[in-house]
């Protein structure tokens, strides 16, 4: 019923649907999928005929802020500087990651200190390469995995693997084996069985974390919920009269939302959309301000169902782009895209149950309407002007 509704919707406002589809066909042209980019540490992980080798690859703005250096633009001055700060940064890596194996530590050894380049949309990596000594590889080796984790809750550091020649395997692209956080820093990697690591709670909780760290996302949501719990009435708010007109409403904005993130998310996922990430975080930002200016203009009558439609596209691309950099994406690529998207729905459920309740109970007092609504439909307007003012002119 939803569904018919919007489709029907988009029937009857021709003009809308025109441009949405010349966006569509826009981004179906673009080249770039960059933006939304959490704190991401790698460990390379690679087991060869009787040893592990492979990197910690650290991103240089995350060494400025633990250590305080100061990186200047030249490669070589970079290089010098690691070198300067060498055992500082190694002495912190030996106590962050370490490998075991039947509760007897694997020795490590780091030989080289090299940098990897990104570009500026991602930024550059210092990469310290390691080994361990010849000898058995175990099948079964227990990774500590805290490095960077206490600068955030919201940090990751994720072991990948390029190839396992005990077992003949080379993954093609680039393969994530585990995630760690704050909540998992210790785990055991089953050498023997590495595909089977991949399990999709692990993107779920990437999914949810996104949505809660992601403000603008939830800013875009709030703007919706506040004018839920009421009616228009002659371009005056009122409140709705029963719980179940104002829980449909909700149910409402909630399907069609993640209706239109989903179709987006998916197809950038899969790599058929591509869009620059300057634009879609524009776009986000244009859509608060395009709720917020309905909300306290609401003479305007510009259809809600259209435009949580319509800009729930641009906000799955922004989903989408996290996925993009994490070096998973092309391994099991329909398991992880669905874990996330799932972990996405859970992380807005869960704002939605904490703040729907607490405005149904609020929308007939009379500080409702004008603090509640209008003044924080304001402010979120205010914010995503600010934002949108910074994200459109790179200021």
């Amino acid at each position: 019923m939803i569904i018919n509704n919007v489709l029907g919707q988009l029937r009857r406002c021709r003009i809308f649907t025109a441009v949405l589809v010349v966006v569509l066909a826009g981004l179906m042209g673009c080249q770039e999928v960059v933006a939304h980019a959490t704190g991401e540490t790698y460990v390379w992980l690679n087991v060869e005929e009787s040893s592990v080798a492979g990197r910690v690859e650290i991103n240089l703005n995350d060494l400025e802020k633990k250590f305080s250096i100061q990186f200047p633009e030249e490669h070589e001055k970079r290089l010098a500087l690691l070198e300067l700060h060498r055992s500082t940064v190694l002495s912190y890596i030996a106590e962050h990651f370490k490998l075991e194996t039947e509760d007897r530590p694997i020795e490590i050894t780091f030989n080289e200190i090299t940098i990897l380049d990104l570009g500026p949309h991602e930024g550059s990596y210092a990469q310290y390469i390691y080994s361990t000594p010849e000898g058995t590889i175990p099948q079964i080796v227990k990774i500590t995995n805290s490095l960077f984790l206490e600068a955030s809750r919201f940090h990751r550091s994720l072991v990948c693997i390029e190839r396992n020649r005990q077992t003949g395997q080379v993954f093609a692209g680039e393969f994530t084996a585990l995630i760690f956080g704050p909540h998992n820093p210790v785990q055991e990697l089953d050498l023997t069985n590495i595909e089977l690591l991949l399990q999709p709670r692990d993107f779920i909780w990437q999914g949810v974390l996104h949505i809660w760290i992601g403000i603008d996302h939830i800013l875009f949501l709030l703007s919706l919920l506040l004018p839920a719990v009421l009616v228009l009435n002659d371009s005056k708010w009122l409140p709705v009269e029963d719980f179940k007109q104002s829980f449909w409403n909700v149910i409402k904005i909630v399907t069609i939302f993640t209706v239109a993130h989903s179709i987006s998310l998916s197809l950038a996922v899969l790599g058929f959309i591509q869009l620059p990430s300057r634009f879609v975080e524009s776009v986000i930002a244009l859509s608060i301000i395009l709720v917020v200016v309905n909300t306290l203009i609401p003479k305007i009558h510009l259809n809600t169902w259209l435009v949580i439609f319509g800009f729930g596209l641009f906000h799955g691309l922004g989903f989408a782009s996290v996925m993009g950099e994490l070096p998973f994406r092309l391994v099991n690529l329909l398991k992880v895209m669905i874990g996330f998207n799932v972990g996405v729905e859970l992380g807005q459920l869960a704002i939605v149950a904490a703040v729907f309740p607490v405005i149904f109970l609020l929308r007939k007092k009379k500080i409702y309407v004008p603090v509640v609504l209008r003044g924080g439909s304001l402010l979120m307007g205010c914010i995503a002007l600010f934002w949108f003012i910074e994200r459109a002119f790179a200021l």
